[in-house]
């Protein structure tokens, strides 16, 4: 029986979602970190907000769906727009949703869920360039692109 071949380097971990955190992680520190300018949107602060702060407002019970569809329009927009940074945001913003997605998939299927955690990471970024972002419900639609 064959083992699986080390692939985890000193300091940077194994497990994908865990990588994307980290990496989303960076953005949002420092003295600048990566930012929206809140004025843009409805229902958000008239200022920068780090991303990490984004993503803690958007869940938060009291913001309209409009909002986040709005929101990802934005950071769509970015990505597509060859800004790999954005791409890297995109995924922090998509972790809570992406993490939920993974466990579920992995609960009764695989011991090591790195390979389904890469896959659900992998269905998510291929959605990025060419989902419809004039239509509603963006993440809704992220989220089945990543589970399938």
């Amino acid at each position: 029986m064959g083992t699986r071949p080390d692939t985890h380097h000193e300091g940077w971990p194994s497990h994908p979602l865990q990588a994307a955190r980290r990496a989303f992680g960076w953005l949002t520190r420092g003295p600048e970190p990566l930012s929206i300018d809140g004025r843009c949107f409805d229902h958000l602060p008239d200022r920068n907000i780090p991303l990490d702060e984004l993503g803690r407002l958007l869940l938060s019970t009291g913001c309209p769906r409009e909002v986040w569809d709005q929101v990802w329009r934005h950071v769509i927009d970015r990505s597509r727009r060859q800004e790999p940074t954005w791409t890297i945001a995109a995924v922090g913003l998509a972790l809570p949703m992406l993490t939920r997605t993974a466990a579920g998939l992995t609960a009764r299927f695989a011991p090591d869920p790195r390979d389904i955690h890469a896959e659900v990471l992998t269905g998510f970024l291929h959605a990025l360039p060419t989902i419809d972002v004039t239509r509603a419900a963006i993440v809704n639609r992220l989220r089945a692109a990543a589970s399938t």
